[in-house]
């Protein structure tokens, strides 16, 4: 398997710090930059959650730059989800590193522009430094390897479809639909398919059971987000979203279905949120964006399970 490189957009909530640790765990990834956004909680919260995932990962050589806040009057966040703080409100003690003085727009660009075809972008919260890097350079995005975003409904939910909310759109929906409307090819992990992604009991007894220091840290912040989502669930376990994302870039074979689709962003509920639509309005165009609506949850969550488990760098390749 070749291996990815990743810039990563993200607002470092208690999924987040999971996707980054399974990404640290990966041997066949590597993180080059990480840029906060708004969502879960504000950018510069998210970029000091970030530093501190980072420190227990030992890549302290990895820069993080502070993404642009909420453009919303009234600013979205997500305290009761993943604590004051971003995770979980447990006292995981600060960094003794600084974001690297670059905002998370100028990085888009710089890295875009100096590793064509290089990167992978992956963008897990609000895509407001992707729409302001496309504001000021229409064909941004296009330098990197791959874009890919957690986000939208693959198609209108129907009656007894499970309840979620399109966050990432929600924060931020002008420059969500300035991404959508782009010449950016786009891979979509929409949260309709991500509703299905839980840890069985199973999975969950081993995470608590897990004795490396980055499988610790896991289990110190999960539990604030279980018990948010036995609210929604009935069950103590939670969805966990955000290393979907990366990881069907590093195993395409956990996709079992998707679609073709471009996406709009129309007002729902008094917010936002973007829907996979089978066609516009005359005269409208915009890109299909390949739409993820069915992964391999159960062997996808194993995968993420082993990492917390085992050293980071240990795993083999996921096809051996």
């Amino acid at each position: 398997m070749t291996k990815r490189q990743f810039l990563l957009d993200t607002d470092v909530g208690i999924d987040d710090a999971l996707m980054l640790i399974y990404l640290a765990a990966e041997p066949d990834a590597e993180i080059v930059a990480i840029g906060s956004c708004h969502g879960n909680c504000s950018a510069a919260q998210a970029a000091l959650n970030t530093l501190k995932v980072l420190d227990v990962l030992g890549l302290d050589d990895v820069p993080v730059a502070v993404g642009a806040e909420s453009p919303l009057t009234d600013v979205i966040s997500a305290p009761h989800v993943h604590g004051e703080d971003g995770l979980g409100d447990v006292g995981i003690p600060p960094s003794k590193r600084s974001p690297s003085g670059e905002s998370a727009v100028d990085q888009i660009l710089r890295l875009g522009l100096e590793r064509p075809g290089e990167l992978d972008l992956v963008a897990v919260g609000t895509m407001t430094n992707l729409g302001l890097a496309l504001e000021r350079d229409p064909k941004s995005l296009t330098g990197f390897r791959s874009v890919s975003i957690l986000g939208s409904y693959s198609r209108y939910p129907r009656p007894g479809d499970p309840y979620t909310v399109d966050a990432n759109v929600f924060g931020s929906p002008d420059l969500a639909d300035r991404l959508f409307a782009s010449e950016t090819p786009l891979l979509v992990i929409p949260v309709d398919t991500t509703n299905s992604v839980v840890f069985d009991d199973e999975q969950i007894e081993r995470m608590r059971n897990a004795t490396t220091p980055h499988g610790q840290l896991a289990w110190k912040i999960l539990p604030f987000y279980f018990d948010f989502y036995q609210t929604i669930l009935g069950v103590w376990s939670c969805r966990m979203h955000d290393p979907v994302v990366p990881a069907v870039l590093l195993d395409p074979s956990y996709i079992e279905d998707e679609v073709h689709r471009p996406l709009v962003v129309e007002p729902f509920e008094g917010r936002h949120r973007a829907i996979g639509r089978d066609g516009l309005p005359p005269g409208s165009t915009r890109l299909p964006a390949r739409i993820i609506t069915k992964v391999a949850e159960k062997r996808l969550l194993d995968r993420l399970v082993l990492g917390l488990e085992l050293p980071l760098r240990s795993l083999g390749s996921p096809t051996d």
